[in-house]
């Protein structure tokens, strides 16, 4: 199988394309295709951080990761 020409993945979408099945009598089918392009998701769509409260004494500024409970799931 080859194909007959070469769809667009630069973006997402559905792209038409036409698959060429090639037989052992050297008879050919086109075949319509389409070509379903996603996005790769992002460590955002991944991960969700939870957060927490976090107690600190008067004029000492926090660790703002401190804040995050669940660390170790995340990237």
């Amino acid at each position: 199988c080859l194909s007959k020409d070469t769809p667009d993945v630069t973006t997402a979408g559905d792209k038409p394309a036409t698959v060429v099945v090639s037989y052992p009598d050297g008879s050919k089918d086109e075949v319509p295709v389409t070509i379903h392009v996603t996005n790769p998701a992002t460590d955002a769509d991944k991960y969700t951080p939870e957060g927490q409260d976090v107690n600190t004494k008067t004029g000492e500024l926090p660790n703002p990761a401190d804040g995050i409970k669940n660390k170790s799931d995340l990237p």
